[in-house]
C-alpha cells in the first residue's frame, strides 16, 4: 500500500513539474516575426556603433540618438554596451549617464 501510495505522488509530482516547465518556456519563449532582420541590422549598425563609442568615451549624446530617429534604441543601447565594456560601470550606473 505504501509503495502504490509513493508511486502516485511521484507520478503527480511529474506531472506537475512537466506543465510548469512546459508553462515558463512558453512564458519566456520569444516570437521573431519580423522578416526584415537582415535590413534592420544594417539600419541599426551604424547607430550602435556610434553609440557603442561614445559609451566609451562616457558622454551620450541625445542629439545623436534623435538623429537615428527609429533606430535610437539601437544608440542607446551601443552605448550601455560601451559604457560597461569600457568600465564606466554596471548597467545602472551608465544608464544613468543617459539622462
Amino acid at each position: 500500500m505504501q509503495t502504490q501510495a509513493y508511486v502516485i505522488t511521484i507520478v503527480l509530482l511529474s506531472t506537475i513539474v512537466a506543465s510548469l516547465s512546459v508553462g515558463n518556456s512558453m512564458v519566456y519563449s520569444s516570437s521573431d516575426d519580423d522578416e526584415n532582420d537582415d535590413e534592420n541590422d544594417d539600419e541599426n549598425n551604424p547607430c550602435y556603433e556610434a553609440g557603442f563609442e561614445a559609451g566609451r568615451s562616457g558622454s551620450f549624446n541625445q542629439t545623436q540618438q534623435s538623429d537615428c530617429g527609429t533606430t535610437g534604441q539601437a544608440y542607446y543601447e551601443g552605448f550601455i554596451s560601451g559604457c560597461i565594456s569600457s568600465g564606466g560601470g554596471d548597467y545602472s550606473a551608465c544608464d544613468s549617464k543617459t539622462r
